[in-house]
């Protein structure tokens, strides 16, 4: 990697947050697929509110031969949801390089749920969560859809929290232990979009640009899709 290519943020074990404002989009999409070019293995992706859809990964993957690493389980309600996390631990394989929770807490502020039921299940997925992170050393990424008294537990719960805000000359990610000073992009163009990490992600990876493969992006994860 030469010294002008952009540097994104090393995902650690652990669980990681991941905060990203309004202005950002792609952001979780390019950490997980540029993990998936730093290390071998497979990731398991338990989805809320589409953010695992297809389209955004493709448009933003310089490979598409990456998607086939990515297993996607999707939830339609807080009960799948939570079966889902519980499941986890038994889905997690030696060959689990990454593990994605985005939108955690969205399907516990369900109208569906009785008064109490959504922190209770909240409170019990995040368990599933953390005895799943004292087991591996896969690292496991978390988004919220709000940050406020009803996600407290999750943030307390996290080891690292980084953070994508977005400014006049890109993104800028912010951690502990990392910061983003520059994107040195070819043509120049600083833009928060998917093209944009595209862009970013085949700069750092210039091996696998062009690769491509017929792909399938959904699996089975017990029973949920």
């Amino acid at each position: 990697m030469n010294q002008n290519s952009p540097t994104l943020p090393t995902l650690g074990s652990g669980i990681t947050l991941l905060e990203v404002d309004d202005r950002t989009t792609g952001a979780l999409q390019s950490l997980v697929l540029d993990h998936l070019l730093l290390e071998d293995g497979s990731a398991i992706w338990v989805d809320a509110q589409r953010h695992g859809a297809t389209q955004p990964l493709a448009r933003i993957a310089p490979s598409m031969r990456l998607l086939d690493r990515i297993r996607i389980a999707r939830a339609f309600t807080p009960w799948q949801h939570s079966s889902l996390l519980q499941d986890l631990k038994s889905a997690v394989t030696a060959d689990t390089t990454l593990v994605i929770l985005p939108a955690f807490d969205w399907f516990y502020r369900s109208d569906d749920l009785g008064q109490g039921d959504g922190k209770r299940m909240l409170a019990a997925g995040l368990e599933f969560v953390t005895e799943l992170a004292g087991e591996t050393d896969s690292p496991i990424l978390v988004t919220l859809d709000s940050d406020d008294s009803f996600t407290a537990p999750i943030r307390a719960a996290v080891d690292d929290v980084v953070r994508c805000r977005g400014t006049t000359f890109g993104p800028r990610f912010t951690g502990d232990d990392f910061e983003t000073l520059v994107y040195s992009l070819e043509n120049g163009l600083v833009q928060t979009t998917f093209a944009f990490w595209k862009q970013v992600l085949t700069t750092r990876h210039p091996s696998i640009e062009g690769a491509s493969a017929t792909t399938r992006t959904e699996v089975s994860l017990h029973g949920a899709n």
